[in-house]
């Protein structure tokens, strides 16, 4: 028999794998995006040694201003390419179809030890069933029923600085980081099910504070950079009895027993404004719909007050220090909260158009969650706002994209991009918003609240963004109607470990302020 025929079908087959791959290649348009040349990375840690060794979205903020709104890089242990999105259609339709993109697989198993199978590791139909069941204790009515609670803790914050002054002979330099911590706590504490962590004093309180702690210092080290990409490449890491990764359900474990304790003594009041108290009133009024489990609602608390109070403190933290470095705005929003007199309550907050500015401008550029990752499920087409040029010469209006393509998407980046912003984009000035033309046009910006990103966008948007918006709003009002902020000297620098983190080398997370009374109108 003749091998003549079988080489020949061989061949013939080869050829058309090796033109196949051809085609399939020029067609892969993630081949031809710009990216930073090759000497800026590392052969084994790509791109992403760079990203992690310098400030919050340091290096997306250069890399987009060289190479557009869109790029690629590489990414650590040989990965292949990253896509990092910082164009607002793209995001928009990145977000918008969250079943065909979601967050990376392999850190769910960590995300369940830390906050249980909640909200945020919920996906799919599973996610949207949760969301339509959580979303009534969101409303503008349920937040308004908390805004007692969120008044007097901040009260408390407010009273605890101004005798602090007070007794170290009128002004003083703090640490303002495990204040705003504490009184974001007794927020989510009080709002989320009733639990009073005495500002940051209760043994709970400080178990959880400790246990947060040790991993913003963890996430400040090389091995902080490590973890995540070791469990990307061998995701069976997370199933294995590390000390660390149990370390990170303490407070998952504290709020869930305090939780359930309240529920196992039936203190849930028909009058409870709480978050827990309300979902289990709709849990009991639902007909013919199965309703959230005990377990589900338990894991949503511990997913609502762990993400909640530290998300909020670090935007309010760099905007506090945004405050102490701009004096005129500070002394400006004095004035108007200080109309008010001691008579500020949810109603008047809301009037005030000047603090209304400060926040959207602290929470543009402090975004806490300066970066979210993506994971496509399926080959899909991804429009963009502006036209891109490859670098085989070829225009580009939508990008071509293979499931398993992963996405970087820097909020901190979106929201100073000058081609949006303007040349100011990265500059503190609350009167853009306030201003005929400050801001660019809707069209031109994304579709999230206040047409900015860090609340992301999409069915995986906050839930709980108009209670953060109030928490902020009301903790600024107060501390800066009696309080004056002034900077100091130390170098801050803006980490993303996990969260938005204010952090002198050296010396870890914290944020120095001078702190005197202010005078009053």
């Amino acid at each position: 028999m003749s091998l003549a025929p079988s080489f020949s079908l061989l061949l013939s087959t080869v050829v058309l794998a090796v033109l196949a791959r051809y085609v399939f290649s020029k067609k892969r348009d993630v081949s031809y995006l710009p990216s930073p040349p090759a000497s800026e990375g590392s052969w084994i840690w790509g791109n992403e040694r760079q990203v992690f060794e310098h400030q919050a979205c340091e290096m997306y903020n250069k890399w987009a201003a060289r190479l557009g709104p869109l790029f690629k890089i590489k990414a650590a242990l040989f990965h292949g390419d990253v896509i990092v999105v910082a164009d607002n259609a793209a995001a928009a339709h990145v977000f918008q179809y969250s079943e065909r993109y979601v967050k990376a697989p392999m850190f769910r198993p960590i995300v369940v030890k830390l906050l249980g199978k909640g909200l945020v590791w919920a996906e799919g139909a599973e996610h949207r069933h949760q969301r339509r069941l959580l979303a009534p204790a969101f409303s503008p009515e349920s937040v308004r029923g908390m805004a007692d609670d969120v008044w007097e803790c901040a009260e408390k914050l407010e009273s605890r600085l101004t005798n602090q002054i007070l007794s170290n002979g009128g002004e003083m330099t703090i640490n303002i980081v495990p204040h705003t911590s504490a009184c974001t706590l007794d927020i989510l504490g009080r709002t989320a099910f009733g639990h009073d962590f005495n500002m940051g004093e209760s043994t709970e309180a400080k178990e959880i504070s400790a246990s947060w702690h040790k991993d913003v210092n963890m996430g400040l080290t090389f091995a902080g950079f490590l973890a995540p990409i070791l469990l990307f490449t061998f995701p069976w890491i997370a199933k294995l009895p590390i000390g660390g990764l149990q370390e990170e359900g303490v407070a998952k474990s504290i709020v869930t027993k305090l939780a359930s304790r309240i529920l196992e003594k039936g203190q849930i009041s028909d009058k409870g404004k709480d978050i827990l108290s309300l979902l289990i009133k709709d849990s009991r009024d639902l007909k013919g719909e199965k309703g959230l489990s005990h377990a589900q609602i338990l894991d949503n608390i511990a997913t609502f007050l762990m993400v909640g109070h530290e998300t909020t403190a670090g935007s309010l933290n760099f905007t506090l220090l945004d405050l102490a470095r701009n004096p005129e705005v500070q002394q400006k929003l004095r004035e108007e909260i200080q109309t008010f007199g001691q008579d500020l309550d949810y109603d008047n907050v809301q009037k005030l158009e000047y603090l209304d500015a400060v926040v959207r401008e602290g929470l543009r550029l402090h975004p806490a969650a300066p970066r979210t990752e993506r994971v496509a499920l399926e080959d899909d087409i991804i429009p963009l706002s502006k036209p891109i040029r490859t670098t085989d010469g070829r225009t580009l209006t939508s990008l071509h994209v293979k499931a398993g393509q992963v996405f970087h998407l820097p909020f901190a980046t979106m929201n100073v991009n000058p081609d949006v912003w303007g040349p100011d984009g990265h500059e503190f000035k609350p009167e853009r918003w306030l201003t005929p033309g400050g801001v660019p046009p809707s069209s031109e910006l994304p579709r999230g609240w206040g047409n900015i990103v860090t609340f992301c966008d999409g069915p995986r948007s906050c839930i709980g963004y108009r209670l953060a918006i109030v928490e902020f709003k009301v903790i600024v009002a107060t501390l800066i109607r009696s309080i004056e902020f002034r900077s100091t000297t130390a170098n801050i620098r803006r980490v993303i470990s996990p969260t938005l983190q204010p952090v002198i080398d050296g010396k870890g997370g914290l944020l120095p302020l001078h702190i005197s009374l202010a005078q009053q109108s």
